[in-house]
């Protein structure tokens, strides 16, 4: 029996609207009271996440911004691993707009969501009202004195592939990964969600065997392989799929409740066979 579950957010755990349905959030509570631990790992930020924690009504650890930070169940940051100045400065330096035409610019640092100056229309087009948008508009010139946890771009799938090839010719200290396929995510090398669950599990006496992980995304992938058992979603990118092993498990979509059957056939189910 698995001890632990550790689940992406945006196309894993959420459905329509971003939100988590009632037979999920049901599962969730069950399983956590058999003395199952849960925990999210997702891009977002931890401020980002917390409208989720409370429709699950738990409070629990939670990785953030793909790996480079780590909280604990009381919201005390207890891991960070982000950009170098080095290979921060080289990336802001590139001409973003036109190897990637189309794309906005978007940054993690500390708990600040940081945009450039004029360019916050783009934001509300792409997000759902009913998810909490809190960013500042930062001047270009100004963006190099942030300390960076990430940076990431939203735009179409094939100019940001442009953009992929640029940055990894001017640095090899990075992580680059698409979350989904209109966005791409600059990491520092190491920081992912894999070696976060590690560290996370690790400090709360577990190892990755005793773990269980679902998600969608190339940002996933060391995470689904890294566990005892991993499940990636019917909807999963293409990236990932192509990473993935061609036996490796799939569930169904987000919007058709997936991980949540899953866990409830893995936890539930059998133990009412035991």
């Amino acid at each position: 029996m698995y001890k632990a579950v550790i689940s992406d957010l945006d196309g894993t755990l959420l459905s329509r609207g971003h939100h988590v349905t009632k037979f999920t959030k049901n599962v969730i509570k069950e399983i956590i009271k058999k003395g199952v631990n849960f925990y999210i790992a997702s891009g977002r930020s931890y401020d980002q996440i917390g409208y989720v924690t409370e429709q699950l009504e738990v409070k629990i650890p939670v990785i953030a911004a793909n790996g480079a930070r780590i909280f604990d169940a009381d919201g005390n940051m207890i891991y960070e691993k982000g950009l170098s100045s080095k290979a921060a400065t080289a990336i802001l330096a590139l001409d973003y707009e036109n190897i990637a035409e189309g794309s906005h610019l978007n940054i993690f640092s500390g708990n600040d969501w940081i945009i450039t100056k004029g360019t916050a229309q783009k934001v509300y087009d792409r997000i759902p009202r009913d998810v909490k948008v809190d960013f500042k508009e930062v001047p270009k010139n100004e963006l190099k004195n942030l300390d960076i946890l990430k940076i990431f771009y939203i735009g179409d799938h094939e100019q940001l592939t442009n953009l992929e090839k640029a940055i990894l010719k001017i640095t090899d200290d990075v992580n680059v990964i698409f979350v989904s396929d209109y966005c791409m995510e600059v990491m520092a090398k190491g920081a992912n969600k894999g070696a976060a669950a590690k560290f996370l599990l690790e400090r709360e006496g577990l190892e990755l065997k005793d773990a269980v992980a679902f998600g969608d995304g190339e940002n996933d992938f060391e995470m689904l392989t890294m566990v005892g058992k991993g499940y990636a979603m019917g909807n999963s990118i293409d990236r990932l799929r192509k990473l993935l092993p061609k036996d490796f498990e799939f569930v169904r979509e987000n919007t058709e409740d997936g991980e949540a059957v899953k866990l409830q056939e893995l936890f539930l189910e059998r133990a009412k066979n035991l």
